[in-house]
């Protein structure tokens, strides 16, 4: 070619990143500056692009400061792939603080901020932004809804994903699979398993991403059940047979999951060996956690070691290991599970649990005292424990029992945050109404059994989510028959 210009170079650099060659376009911008090629908006939504794929926040910086450099920071169309390179790089601050030089931002603009919120756990601020975009007519696309079907699902937030999904009919604006998708995952993760399946039989033709979906959807709603299990092989099974798409690690990671918490130990452990792809973190912690539940030792080291070798800063391989140890009376391997923690300055998550009452999220953490009515849920907490009389007065061995006598563990179980969340719950709702609990982190065993005897005396429906999947307690039984 005899002159090459701007839109020639740009060109090539295009189908160097959709390529995945993403180091190819960075050479080739490098060419164009040293060649005093003259730059336009497009070059850099190209090469920041190329950027975030490779996570190459240095060059990403230049390239901001080249974007400074030219006075072109406040213009929208050079703005927001400034403001998504960020939020892909996972650096919300710098995300936020280019979003407010940009002058007039667009609907674009605005989905790359709220994705930018959502993504970095910045729920508040991520449904604020939709709310003032919606009360003032706002630019919307179904890239924000997205994003806020994201953000609901994390918080569990059924009032407003419903919401948010009817008025995103009403407007056109579900994406199609992918939003469709998050959707899913959404209704799973409130707790409206068969709202999840209507939403993916709404799908025409699901790929990879909605099977994902709605499998872990059965996997988050107590698979240990037969029947679910069952559902679980089916769609596996059916989604090369009837529609040629080919399961991923991710759908192989879900199957293992059900296997394993439904205590099939044996048939997880073969389906890991024989897959088509090299086990991943995930295929290992799913066997580690159904190795803890049905304490099955000698296995659960296998796996525990085996997850170690590819996440050492995995905490949840810890703690299934401490638990492990602690159930079999070992407390000097417990012991020195926890030294290993510390040693690599490891720390168990906190644990926080919330309800909403009349519409109202209240939340608590272990220990909490600075709710309004903290005697009134502590006196509730003292009443359920004379209730409960020898019920637990049983060995305890899960991780807390390591340096706490018997005496002191049944005291300190009373601050725990979900007992705190169901006693208010209690105090604050009729007789003859549910209650409905969310924890950040999984229920530990004593917790567990604390809320199947509370639905035991009380006669109520108590209804816990956890990290890993909802749990219905109704006259002294779990809906996962204690296995999650």
């Amino acid at each position: 070619m005899v002159e090459k210009n701007v839109v020639t170079w740009t060109g090539l650099m295009v189908g160097f990143t959709q390529a995945e060659r993403q180091r190819d376009a960075l050479r080739l911008f490098d060419m164009m500056l040293r060649d005093g090629i003259e730059l336009d908006e497009f070059v850099f939504s190209i090469i920041l692009k190329a950027c975030a794929g490779l996570a190459d926040v240095g060059m990403g910086q230049q390239v901001h400061g080249l974007v400074v450099k030219l006075g072109l920071e406040s213009e929208v169309s050079v703005g927001t792939p400034l403001v998504d390179f960020y939020v892909k790089c996972a650096n919300l601050g710098c995300a936020v603080q280019t979003f407010e030089k940009i002058s007039e931002p667009n609907d674009v603009t605005w989905s790359a901020m709220i994705a930018g919120y959502s993504q970095g756990g910045e729920f508040g601020k991520c449904f604020r932004v939709f709310r003032s975009l919606r009360s003032q007519a706002g630019a919307l696309n179904e890239y924000i809804y997205t994003s806020i079907f994201q953000a609901c699902a994390a918080l569990a937030d059924l009032n407003l994903g419903t919401q948010a999904h009817g008025d995103a009919i009403k407007r056109g604006l579900i994406s199609y699979l992918h939003g469709e998708s998050t959707i899913i995952s959404m209704y799973a993760k409130c707790g409206q398993l068969d709202c999840a399946f209507r939403v993916f039989d709404s799908i025409s033709d699901p790929d990879t991403v909605a099977w994902t979906s709605m499998i872990a959807a059965c996997a988050y709603h107590a698979c240990s059940h037969c029947g679910l299990v069952e559902d679980a092989k089916r769609y596996m099974e059916s989604m090369s047979s009837e529609y040629g798409v080919d399961p991923t690690i991710d759908h192989y990671d879900c199957m293992i999951d059900i296997l394993a918490r439904a205590g099939q130990l044996s048939e997880a452990l073969a389906l890991i060996e024989a897959m088509p792809f090299e086990p991943d973190a995930m295929s290992w912690k799913s066997l580690l956690g159904g190795c803890s539940i049905y304490r099955n030792f000698e296995l659960g080291k296998v796996a525990a070691e085996k997850l170690l070798q590819l996440d050492p800063h995995d905490t949840a391989a810890y703690i299934l290991m401490f638990n492990l140890h602690a159930s079999r009376g070992k407390w000097d391997d417990a012991a020195f599970v926890r030294r290993m923690m510390a040693e690599r300055d490891l720390k168990k998550e906190v644990s926080c649990s919330w309800i909403t009452i009349r519409g109202k999220v209240h939340r608590f953490i272990v220990g909490d005292r600075h709710h309004p009515q903290t005697e009134e849920i502590y006196q509730k907490l003292r009443e359920l424990k004379f209730s409960c009389g020898s019920y637990e007065d049983s060995v305890f061995t899960t991780e807390e029992a390591a340096s706490n006598n018997l005496v002191e563990r049944k005291e300190q179980l009373l601050d725990h945050s979900e007992r705190l969340a169901i006693a208010f719950g209690l105090i604050s709702t009729p007789n003859n109404a549910s209650i409905l609990v969310f924890k950040n982190i999984r229920a530990c065993r004593d917790c567990h059994d604390f809320a199947k005897h509370v639905s035991l005396v009380t006669g109520r429906e108590i209804i816990v989510r956890d990290a890993s999947r909802f749990h219905h307690f109704r006259c002294g039984e779990c809906s996962c028959r204690d296995y999650w």
